[in-house]
């Protein structure tokens, strides 16, 4: 990882959150490969997050050595939390949450493939977060 970043670039993402979920590994594979790209090429921060419904959820430590095993292999130091679902909220909401809370500059999503109005009707997390973020917004197809 550089030691100052030599892009302007580098300047407009130093902390990125990257929301998980259990997906196939190729989607997954998919968004550690960007989040780690921005880690390495801009010396970004990159925090992962996982929104669970429960507070013992068996996923959350799966993910958690997914995420683990990709990112030591590109040699990439992380953050992993886990947020847990308050009662009457989404995902995306929990998301906007965290994006506020905290100091990001971006946040990195993946999509299930939605768009317009389909992505309403189905109650796109990317598209709710895209609409109420903070902050930059690069969702994933």
């Amino acid at each position: 990882m550089p030691d100052e970043p030599y892009y302007e670039l580098a300047y407009k993402f130093r902390r990125i959150l990257v929301p998980v979920s259990p997906m196939g590994a190729a989607r997954l594979r998919e968004v550690l490969s960007v989040a780690s790209d921005f880690a390495e090429r801009y010396g970004a921060e990159v925090v992962f997050l996982y929104v669970t419904p429960r507070e013992d959820d068996p996923s959350a430590e799966e993910l958690k050595r997914a995420v683990d095993e990709f990112m030591s292999k590109r040699g990439v130091r992380y953050f992993f939390k886990v947020r847990r679902m308050g009662e009457m909220e989404t995902v995306a909401s929990e998301i906007v949450k965290e994006l506020s809370e905290s100091n990001y500059d971006m946040v990195i999503l993946l999509s299930r493939g939605y768009y317009g109005a389909s992505a309403l009707l189905y109650n796109s997390t990317s598209v709710a977060v895209a609409i109420a973020a903070n902050t930059s917004v690069l969702i994933l197809r």
